[in-house]
């Protein structure tokens, strides 16, 4: 689950707690991070059908994870990876800053505002963890570092949630480089055919939500 955890921390931020993608795009870009990480762990496979790609799910036996097991115990046995990412983006979101809290990553606080309901907030616990993927991420951004499969993965995530701006110090780079470089990285030669296709069909899928969403509330 580190794909989903890392994307999790760098969605956060760290001092006050607060999202920092907007409420279409985070349960999403953690569900496809979920989807994801199936198909990198050999538990799902992505299957041409007549007019769709489905994700062929046939492993369900427990990963001893919690969130990859809700995953496994909630998805039909071939979605596709858009209907895979909406059946679970209300479900993944509380679980994996629960393991991020039990972990000491972040911690949890709950605010009211003119006393309406307490909204959850998750400033960092300790940043090491944060910090060293953030780094990672500027490392192949800013720096031109080859990415691993996992890099790759999460700079596709981030691409999708339009967040790459996120964990880039402001002014070190604009913003459309960095756009231009997570589109080379989200497509390159990093992994295999297979992890390719998962990423791009993960990308499209979060991507034309959370664009549907921006579109819908003018962001």
């Amino acid at each position: 689950m580190r794909t989903a955890e890392d994307l999790a921390l760098l969605l956060h931020d760290p001092d006050t707690g607060a999202p920092l993608v907007d409420s279409t795009s985070l349960p999403r870009g953690l569900a496809g991070a979920v989807v994801l990480q199936l198909v990198l762990d050999d538990r799902a496979r992505l299957e041409e059908r007549r007019w769709k790609t489905v994700m062929g799910i046939g492993d369900r036996t427990p990963t001893g994870d919690h969130v990859l097991d809700l995953a496994l115990e909630r998805l039909p046995t071939d979605p596709t990876p858009k209907a895979a990412i909406e059946k679970l983006q209300s479900r993944v979101k509380d679980p994996l800053m629960a393991g991020l809290v039990h972990d000491g990553s972040v911690r949890l606080e709950e605010r009211t505002f003119l006393g309406m309901a307490r909204t959850p907030y998750y400033p960092a616990a300790d940043r090491r963890r944060r910090d060293a993927v953030a780094g990672r991420m500027r490392s192949v951004l800013v720096d031109g570092v080859a990415p691993t499969t996992d890099d790759a993965a999460l700079v596709a995530l981030l691409r999708a949630v339009r967040a790459e701006h996120k964990v880039v110090p402001e002014g070190q780079v604009p913003k459309r480089a960095l756009r231009d470089r997570s589109k080379v990285i989200a497509e390159g030669e990093w992994a295999g055919e297979a992890v390719r296709r998962a990423i791009a069909d993960v990308y499209g899928a979060i991507a034309a939500v959370t664009a549907a969403g921006a579109a819908t509330t003018g962001t």
